[in-house]
C-alpha cells in the first residue's frame, strides 16, 4: 500500500501513555505504519503493523516506534512531516528485508516467492441447532455465569432472531476462496512451497474453493471442492 503523509491518522495520548524512563513524550500522538506497506514488497514479506509515536522534543517533532527498538525514524518541524519520514525509512528497510528474502530463497533453490498462495475471499458463520441453521450476525455478552445470545437472520426468509448458546448449539465458519498458482497475484494469504501442502490447507480451512484462472499448471478443477463429509448440512 501506498501512504501519503496527509493521510496519517493520529491519535492523541497523554502523559499516563508511556512510563517516564521510556524515550517519548509525555504527550503526542500515535500513528500506524501498516505491515503491507510498502506495496511494492512481496505480500509474503509482510510483518505486523508498527505502531509510532510522535511527539515534540527539542523544538522539533520526533517520530519513534512503540513496540521494537524504539528507533526514531523521523524527525521534523511538523508532526506530518517528521511522520512522513518515518514511512519513508520503514519503507526503505522493508524493501532490503524483502530483497535479502528474495535472495536467500534463490540461493536455497527456491522461487523468489512461494509459488502456491491461499486466499480467503468470503466467510460465513452459521449457527446450527435443532430447528435450523442461522447466519450469525453478531454475539451479544451477557451477565457472568449466563450463555451468550447468537443475534442471526433466516438465510431463507432473512427474519432476524436471537439464539441462546447452549450445548445444542454449535458455530461453524464456512470460508470462500481462491488458490493462486503462479499468477503473479501478490495477495495477502497463505504461501506454501509445494502443491499437496497448499491442498492440504485448501480442504481444512475452504468450504468452497477455484483455482485463479490465471494459474499456469494448476490442479484440475475437479479437485475444488472438499469431500462430502466436510460439506455444512442443508438447511431445513
Amino acid at each position: 500500500m501506498t501512504v501519503n503523509a496527509d493521510q496519517i491518522q493520529f491519535t492523541a495520548y497523554d502523559k499516563g501513555r508511556f512510563a517516564e524512563h521510556l524515550p517519548f513524550g509525555r504527550t503526542g500522538y500515535l500513528f500506524t505504519v501498516p505491515g503491507s506497506f510498502p506495496e511494492d514488497t512481496p505480500a509474503h514479506t509482510n510483518v505486523t503493523d508498527m505502531e509510532m509515536a510522535v511527539y515534540r522534543k527539542f523544538g522539533e517533532w520526533e517520530a519513534r516506534d512503540v513496540n521494537g527498538d524504539r528507533q526514531v525514524w523521523g524527525v521534523g518541524p511538523t508532526r506530518r512531516e517528521a511522520a512522513g519520514l518515518s514511512f519513508h525509512g520503514v519503507a526503505r528497510k522493508r524493501r532490503i528485508r524483502a530483497a535479502e528474502i528474495a535472495n536467500a530463497r534463490h540461493l536455497y533453490g527456491l522461487e523468489t516467492v512461494p509459488p502456491y498462495k491461499v486466499e480467503v475471499t468470503d466467510s460465513v458463520t452459521l449457527v446450527l441447532f435443532s430447528q435450523a441453521i442461522a447466519h450469525l450476525v453478531r454475539i451479544e455478552a451477557t451477565d457472568s455465569g449466563c450463555p451468550a445470545n447468537y443475534h442471526v437472520t433466516d438465510p431463507r426468509r432473512g427474519g432476524a432472531y436471537v439464539i441462546p448458546a447452549g450445548d445444542n448449539v454449535e458455530l461453524r465458519t464456512l470460508n470462500v476462496g481462491v488458490l493462486h498458482v503462479r499468477c503473479g497475484h501478490d495477495v495477502d494469504a497463505g504461501h506454501f512451497e509445494h502443491e499437496a501442502d497448499a491442498l492440504a490447507h485448501v480442504r481444512e480451512e475452504l468450504a468452497v474453493w477455484q483455482v485463479c484462472p490465471q494459474s499456469p499448471g494448476a490442479p484440475a478443477a475437479e479437485d475444488a471442492q472438499p469431500e462430502d463429509e466436510d460439506q455444512a448440512p442443508a438447511a431445513e
